[in-house]
């Protein structure tokens, strides 16, 4: 089972990350917002608070940004 979760997240952070390739911010954030929530646990999560910071950096929401950024260094700081 965390096999197929771990699929399902991914898949969606490939999606998030044709979004940001396509400059449709929210649709990235959207997704990426959507593996925090249902695949807390995947090795997904990493990547999609790094899309996550790009997309807040490029619709100019640094508020948004810097909390996503905390959040980041908190769970994957070496």
């Amino acid at each position: 089972m965390k096999v197929l979760l771990d699929k399902l997240a991914r898949h969606e952070v490939v999606i998030a990350k044709y979004y940001l390739r396509r400059a449709a911010y929210v649709a990235a954030l959207n997704r990426c917002k959507y593996v925090l929530e249902y695949y807390q646990q995947s090795a997904s999560v990493k990547p999609a608070l790094e899309i996550m910071i790009e997309a807040y950096d490029k619709l100019g929401l640094q508020d948004l940004k810097q909390d996503t950024e905390a959040v980041y260094k908190q769970n994957f700081s070496s």
